[in-house]
């Protein structure tokens, strides 16, 4: 039987629909002293699952998985839909249209579900999730402090590199600023290095260099912004050294494509992307190679990392049975399985040593692990909302136009602030 321990304070949410079906769910339970110590699904439960195309098969075999293990009669509906909408839809549909029991979402989206009410916290893991997950994703799967998502998988950004032309992998960036010298002809679209300067979701490993940061306690704490503290002001300087690397037009190079095709095309020796890219990179004909962040000036860059969360529905007509299958989804067994069948990275620490020590581990699947020990969860606050374009205009004001980086980014401190405040 799967146990579990519930530390909730029921009568604090007494007014929410949801919570008022989990108390009588949990008041039939704590009826004997057998029964209050194991949570089992509701009779006759049924749950319908929200995940993508690359996530269906998997998730075919742990519904059946789940029932078989606990010897449970759980009866299961799917709908193909992408982490990104999911959230979206709800907020929207939740109260007025059958939504998803447990959907799984990209972790920057739970800050607006939890604001919106559409999710209910995790009841039954949330210890263990910041025990034994890594940092990033245990701080991923919370809100005001609270554990609500249930970690499955990470993603984050690694270096890939083209072995014909940089016969050893870049162990910093450094080395790819001496090479460029050199290789660098921008006439001919030939550089050392791209990524995509104007998007901060990239260029944000090298602004968190010295300390960086976006929101304080761990990207909760919105009173608390850094975009222009001394540390990032030192990361975005150091970042405008690599200029020498990566002179492309950075307006040009905002598109995937073009970055790609020149890389494909042989006349880029590294390219920052992300797992969501590998494939392709790897079929392209390039003799290609992949390793996590080399260092700057001495330092790890930090990157920003995504991590898909499995979220229980406030809405759910069954939620003891939600609460458990989202548990499910994210133990070592599943994690590892869902590795096996789609190549997703788990976010569970002993999980990503074993992998990444495996002699069956590919290239790539090691950089991102490697990385993900550097990288830090995208803050999940509605109040991140505001900083992406400010940030990236700061990045232009110094990459293109020059602008210290005390000016331009002083100037994105100004900007995000009155945007928040108008908001409230």
């Amino acid at each position: 039987m799967y146990y579990h321990n519930l530390n909730y304070d029921l009568a604090a949410n007494s007014m929410k629909p949801i919570y008022k079906n989990l108390a009588f769910a949990l008041s039939l339970l704590s009826a004997s002293t057998a029964y209050a110590e194991q949570l089992i699904p509701e009779k006759n439960a049924q749950l319908l699952i929200w995940t993508d195309e690359l996530a269906m098969d998997y998730m075919d075999y742990a519904t059946e998985a789940f029932n078989e293990t606990f010897g449970y009669d759980v009866q299961f509906r799917f709908r193909q839909l992408a982490p990104m909408n999911s959230a979206g839809r709800l907020i929207q549909d939740g109260g007025t249209a059958r939504v998803a029991d447990v959907a799984e979402i990209e972790h920057d989206m739970l800050g607006k579900l939890v604001v919106s009410g559409a999710v209910m916290e995790n009841l039954v893991s949330a210890d263990r999730v910041d025990k034994e997950f890594i940092a990033s994703a245990a701080s991923a799967a919370k809100a005001d402090g609270k554990g609500y998502g249930f970690p499955v998988s990470y993603a984050t950004t690694a270096l890939f590199y083209n072995k014909d032309i940089l016969a050893e992998a870049p162990e910093t960036f450094e080395d790819l600023i001496a090479f460029s010298t050199t290789f660098n002809n921008r006439t001919e679209n030939r550089y050392a290095l791209l990524w995509d300067v104007q998007n901060y979701y990239e260029s944000r490993m090298f602004m968190s260099l010295y300390g960086g940061y976006e929101f304080g306690q761990a990207g909760s704490d919105a009173d608390d912004i850094g975009v222009n503290s001394e540390a990032t002001k030192r990361g975005l300087a150091a970042m405008l050294k690599l200029k020498t690397a990566n002179d492309s037009n950075p307006v040009d190079m905002r598109n995937t494509q073009v970055r790609r095709g020149l890389f494909t095309e042989g006349k880029v020796a590294a390219i920052v992307d992300g797992p969501w890219a590998t494939k392709s990179h790897l079929e392209s004909g390039v003799n290609v190679g992949v390793v996590a962040m080399p260092t700057l000036e001495g330092k790890h860059p930090r990157t920003f990392s995504t991590v898909r969360l499995a979220v229980v529905s406030s809405y759910t007509e069954y939620p003891v049975a939600a609460q458990l299958f989202a548990d499910f989804l994210a133990s070592e067994a599943m994690l590892k399985k869902r590795f096996e069948m789609t190549k997703s990275i788990p976010p569970l620490n002993h999980l990503m040593a074993e992998i990444a020590n495996s002699a069956t581990a590919d290239e790539a699947t090691k950089a991102f692990i490697a990385q993900g020990f550097y990288a830090d969860a995208m803050p999940s606050i509605p109040e991140m909302g505001y900083v992406w374009s400010p940030m990236a205009n700061a990045i232009t004001a110094s990459w293109v136009n020059g602008e210290t980086p005390e000016k331009s980014l002083d100037n994105a401190l100004m900007v995000i602030k009155e945007q928040i405040a108008f908001q409230e």
